[in-house]
């Protein structure tokens, strides 16, 4: 049959090790065969246990390390208890779980020497999380949804080589192959907040508007990504302009800075928040309150995450 490639970056070399993770779901085992089919021949296999649904997640785990046996990679399962995690962290168990998978992925870029993760995000998948983000009341970048290539700032590099395709395709590739893969029956408990965009809000959209919403979303995601970008890149310009940083990498309030449109002012305060000084936590309320200290009559001082201050005077900001 005919399939779509995967859409890789061209800096991803088959011949260098790199990981996959993979839950032994539909998408992760269409993504494994994928890369097998491109020449990925260093592939390690990783495949987090979160203890969830007792022995069908032992199973689970059990059929990612048969399949690594039988084509031949590397392997690394382990098991972490999302449930007990989440309760002394006080988040939600899909928190704890994403950042135990993350923490995980870590450990074994580390191990293996190699900062690419292979993850078989498709465009539901987009489409759910440019909705999630829509309804959390996200900005432009929220809504560009996942890149294709995403470094996070552990260094891990986030691939996802399936984003352009539909789940449909992936089932058609599956079938063709005859490929097994597991079923996770959580997928469809209406507990989980994704299950029910994917199957209650998802449905609906369509039937509302008579046609395949997916397609749509995902279009808006490309078109916020692109605009995000373009936004981006002037932010990023104006902020390594000769003098606009100090030695004490305090911000330099002029004219200049203060004419910016506020598309491109929030995101050199964001910028210059984040990645010059460091800070963590820095939220769409931190970058509003921060524009209003540049306003005339603007506060002088603000609060900011781990007890710190942003603060105004003499024309310039820094955190103290």
């Amino acid at each position: 049959m005919s399939f779509p490639s995967l859409q890789l970056p061209s800096a991803c070399d088959p011949a260098q090790p790199a990981l996959l993770a993979i839950s032994g779901g539909r998408d992760s085992v269409a993504l494994l065969h994928l890369l097998l089919d491109a020449g990925f021949t260093d592939l390690i296999l990783c495949h987090l246990n979160h203890g969830l649904r007792g022995e069908e997640s032992d199973g689970d785990a059990a059929f990612v390390t048969r399949l690594a046996k039988k084509h031949g990679l590397k392997c690394e399962v382990e098991t972490e208890d999302v449930t007990v995690l989440a309760k002394k962290r006080r988040i939600s168990v899909e928190t704890a779980a994403r950042e135990a998978r993350h923490a995980f992925l870590l450990r074994m870029a580390e191990k293996h020497d190699t900062w690419v993760v292979f993850a078989a995000h498709h465009a539901e998948d987009q489409a759910e999380t440019i909705l999630a983000n829509l309804c959390r009341g996200s900005g432009l970048g929220g809504l560009a949804g996942m890149s294709a290539v995403q470094r996070l700032d552990s260094g891990l590099h986030f691939v996802r080589p399936l984003l352009h395709l539909r789940r449909s395709e992936i089932d058609a590739f599956l079938r063709s192959k005859r490929l097994k893969f597991r079923e996770d029956s959580s997928n469809t408990s209406p507990q989980h907040r994704r299950n029910r965009l994917r199957h209650e809000v998802l449905p609906l959209l369509n039937d509302v508007f008579a046609r395949d919403v997916s397609v749509l979303i995902t279009r808006l995601g490309m078109l916020a990504d692109r605009d995000e970008d373009c936004l981006q890149d002037q932010a990023v310009g104006h902020l390594s302009a000769p003098g606009r940083l100090r030695e004490d990498r305090s911000l330099r309030i002029d004219p200049e800075l203060l004419a910016l449109h506020p598309a491109v002012l929030s995101r050199v305060l964001a910028t210059w928040l984040r990645e010059v000084c460091e800070l963590g936590g820095i939220e769409n309320d931190v970058i509003e309150a921060a524009m209003d200290m540049l306003a005339p009559g603007g506060p002088a001082k603000i609060n900011l995450p781990h007890d710190k201050h942003l603060r105004r005077k003499a024309k310039r900001l820094w955190v103290a």
